[in-house]
């Protein structure tokens, strides 16, 4: 018998884009469905669009807030679902139409919490098929090494199936831009077994005027202290992962430092490179770190981030 699976869809002035979106849900091979559109205050047709898909399909639910970001959103969602499982799909991209039905017999064919697929990355001159490579099913410890190591498991909450209750204890971190990695590494350590099928089955639209492609600014610097979070959490829990999750790390911390100094955000730009010089004894002992980035960050610490092409 089919369990039921909530479906959750932040929605935010993406009118011109949510029709597709709804439809690839609405559309599903996996009948059994509660599709949750929850609009976040929107400023354009977003909110009509959602009523008007709820007068055709009595499967759908809409939530009509105040504005207050995607965590938020997913968070009420989570709160109102009634399903055992959990799926999200963000309202600007769409999903294959057998994708929720395969996620759904993999988990329950592999007795696992959280099952997973590739995606599409589809940008406005291309469209590349991605952690679309290997079916597999491992335990929480060697699912997080294959998240750090971008092996297969990509750091998004989307394209992903999950068990409800896992959200029990969990939920998603309000103000920061990062959410998805603020919250994935726990889930997977509270699943204990994570599967993956060989398959993209998301499509991953990045616009020009996305969240991701905004000017950078200091709310997207929030990413380091959700990195240092996780690593605590990991050398606590899983020191065999220490490297791995320090090299994850150390990668974005380059990054942010770079950035930083390139866009003239000097109070920020000191702070970051300060905390690199601090790990910069540890980045040059990891073993998992390439030579490339030791030599990036000594670098960096010294000064030279303005001359690197990002």
């Amino acid at each position: 018998m089919e369990e039921l699976i909530s479906i959750i869809v932040p929605v935010y002035n993406i009118g011109k884009y949510l029709n597709k979106c709804v439809t690839s849900i609405v559309n599903q091979t996996y009948k059994k469905l509660e599709i949750i559109l929850i609009d976040d205050g929107s400023t354009d047709n977003s909110g009509k669009i959602c009523d008007e898909w709820k007068e055709k399909d009595n499967r759908i639910k809409v939530i009509h807030k105040e504005n207050g970001g995607p965590s938020k959103a997913r968070n009420y969602g989570i709160e109102v679902a009634t399903g055992n499982y959990l799926f999200f799909v963000d309202g600007d991209d769409y999903i294959e139409l057998d994708i929720v039905e395969k996620l759904y017999k993999n988990l329950i064919k592999s007795n696992s919490r959280i099952s997973a697929c590739g995606h599409f990355l589809e940008t406005y001159s291309d469209k590349l098929i991605r952690f679309a490579n290997n079916n597999f099913v491992v335990n929480s410890e060697e699912a997080l090494k294959r998240l750090f190591t971008g092996d297969d498991l990509f750091v998004v909450i989307w394209g992903k199936l999950y068990k409800k209750e896992l959200f029990d204890t969990i939920k998603f971190p309000v103000g920061k831009i990062n959410e998805d990695v603020a919250i994935l590494y726990r889930l997977i350590d509270k699943a204990g077994t994570v599967s993956h099928i060989a398959e993209a089955g998301y499509h991953y639209i990045q616009r020009k005027d996305s969240l991701t492609h905004l000017k950078y600014n200091k709310d997207r610097l929030t990413l380091v202290p959700v990195l240092e979070e996780c690593v605590k959490f990991i050398k606590e829990k899983y020191p065999n992962l220490t490297e791995y999750v320090e090299w994850s790390y150390t990668l974005s911390l380059n990054t942010c430092v770079i950035l930083t100094s390139k866009n003239n955000m000097k109070k920020e730009y000191k702070e970051l490179k300060a905390k690199l010089r601090k790990n910069l004894p540890e980045i040059l002992k990891n073993t998992k770190i390439l030579r490339k980035t030791k030599v990036k960050s000594i670098l960096n610490v010294l000064g030279f981030s303005k001359f690197f092409v990002w």
